[in-house]
């Protein structure tokens, strides 16, 4: 792989958690639920401390390299569909942001709900089970 594949690999991974650290902040704070998934995303991507605490303090320091393969779209899309879910409460305002999420991903707006009430409904399956 390359230095310019790196580094847009890189901008998608950093861009994913500004993404949802921008959703967790929609009500003004970040809960330890909240931090802990963002802590699990940014494990998952490979993300360093230094560049987690970056995008926390300063998430407009990052720019925004949305994906164009079609598993890791609905996995970042799942991502932020649980991290609006972790507090319990579906709230508007975090529906709408990843509704718009939905779209900039290239999702039809035809499906958008759909897609969003099936992560919703398998997330909550999968919760169920682990207890």
């Amino acid at each position: 792989m390359n230095n310019r594949e790196n580094n847009a690999q890189e901008q998608q991974r950093l861009g994913q958690l500004k993404n949802l650290v921008m959703l967790a902040a929609a009500d003004g704070h970040l809960t330890d639920s909240e931090l802990a998934v963002l802590l699990a995303v940014a494990s998952r991507e490979n993300i360093t401390p230094d560049e987690f605490n970056k995008v926390i303090d300063d998430p407009d320091s990052v720019n925004i390299n949305l994906p164009e393969d079609e598993d890791t779209k609905l996995a970042y899309l799942r991502d932020m569909v649980a991290m609006m879910m972790i507090d319990g409460e579906l709230e508007e305002q975090e529906l709408a942001i990843c509704k718009i999420y939905a779209l900039a991903l290239g999702y039809r707006s035809s499906i958008v709900d759909g897609m969003i009430a099936g992560i919703i409904d398998s997330l909550d399956a999968e919760a169920a089970a682990a207890h």
